[in-house]
């Protein structure tokens, strides 16, 4: 079959690339349709002759303004969540007294509050600081209130300091140098007991211990294991070892043990569990009420606990505290529930950082020590 010329699809599409470059040689702009003049005729959009760089000063500024911003709200969060106001140190009928001994060739330091009029026999109560602390800010982290307390009172308070701030205490996970390397705190407590009673004339029956977190856990082994030591004990922000966790031995002697345990501490469980803080885990500990009821067995205690809303503060309201006693006329054990409590020893007088929880001003935790510990 002849055609005339190119077959019809070729000559459609001869057609349509004629047509196409005819428009595209007609689209062509002139000299003068070129730049303003043609933009202003709206025959384009593209950008103009020559490159002109957008002003980005501005931009600039205001990056470096909002990034400026976001660090200064990063810095208050974080001040707000780690600060707490230093309480004053009150003016007290006492005189401080830095002591030291020697236990297994280390030389070991305390401090000893004593009150100007106290009596020759009089009791001793031991107060253990929590890890990465000293005996030092102990006395600030309970409000100094050991210390008022030991001139209403008519006791000395010790404060120990433990070794690289740490306390050898029951747990088999912690990693604190003092349990890793085996520190003998118990001989550390004796010493101090021997050499306060010699200088300070302080009774060596009489003697009670208190502490927070790793410092309420070696009072705890202390009760545990070395009831010659210590008569009563009070534990803050620290339950019972499970028994997976636990490397102490109980002696067989009953001991009066105190626990306050806010149910909102991060650290150490109120319900039990996985204890750790900064992704340190420090193994499993009991719940609040288990760890009560375990020792309340432990000492013989077949009463039911008796729970009742407690305060000892002049704070307001209702309180958020709620007290549950093991009855025994010799060796009870008392549980505070601090509701909403963090990992901190609950006082009017000082707040703890918020980043540890928050602090009741309902329960005045070194009084009810010390009415444990002395009735």
């Amino acid at each position: 079959m002849a055609w005339d010329g190119a077959p019809p699809l070729l000559a459609d599409a001869s057609f349509t690339s004629l047509a196409i470059d005819s428009r595209a040689q007609h689209d062509q702009p002139s000299p003068e349709d070129r730049g303003p003049a043609r933009r202003a005729r709206g025959l384009c959009t593209a950008p103009p002759d020559r490159w002109r760089p957008r002003p980005r000063l501005g931009r600039v500024i205001a990056w470096i303004v909002g990034a400026l911003g976001a660090f200064a709200v990063l810095v208050l969060a974080a001040w707000w969540w780690v600060y707490a106001p230093r309480p004053c140190e009150p003016a007290l009928a006492a005189r401080v007294v830095h002591g030291e001994v020697v236990v297994d060739g280390r030389e070991r330091t305390y401090t000893a509050v004593v009150p100007d009029r106290h009596l020759l026999d009089a009791p001793m109560v031991l107060v253990f600081h929590g890890a990465g602390s000293d005996g030092a800010m102990m006395r600030i982290f309970t409000g100094y209130r050991f210390d008022e307390l030991a001139v209403e009172r008519g006791f000395v308070a010790i404060y120990p300091d433990g070794y690289q701030g740490t306390w050898n205490d029951c747990r088999l996970m912690s990693a604190y140098p003092a349990r890793t390397e085996n520190i003998d705190d118990e001989e550390f407590v004796a010493a101090i007991v021997a050499a306060s009673a010699t200088t300070l004339g302080t009774s060596m029956e009489r003697v009670f211990a208190a502490g927070l977190s790793n410092g309420g856990h070696f009072a705890l082994r202390l009760a545990t294991g070395r009831p010659d030591l210590v008569r009563r004990v009070a534990a803050f922000a620290a339950a019972y070892p499970a028994p997976e966790n636990n490397g102490c031995t109980f002696s067989g002697a009953p001991v009066a043990t105190m626990f306050a345990l806010g149910t909102a501490d991060r650290i150490n469980p109120f319900r039990g569990g996985m204890a750790g803080a900064f992704g340190r885990k420090l193994g499993t500990v009991l719940s609040a009420r288990d760890s009560a009821a375990v020792i309340a067995e432990r000492n013989g205690i077949t009463a039911a606990p008796v729970r009742e809303p407690f305060t000892n503060s002049a704070a307001t309201g209702i309180t958020d505290t709620t007290r549950v006693t093991y009855p025994d006329d010799t060796a009870p054990v008392i549980l505070f529930e601090v509701h909403g409590g963090g990992h901190v020893v609950p006082n009017p007088a000082y707040r703890m950082p918020r980043f540890l929880g928050a602090t009741s001003r309902h329960l005045d935790g070194p009084l009810a020590a010390v009415d444990f510990f002395l009735g």
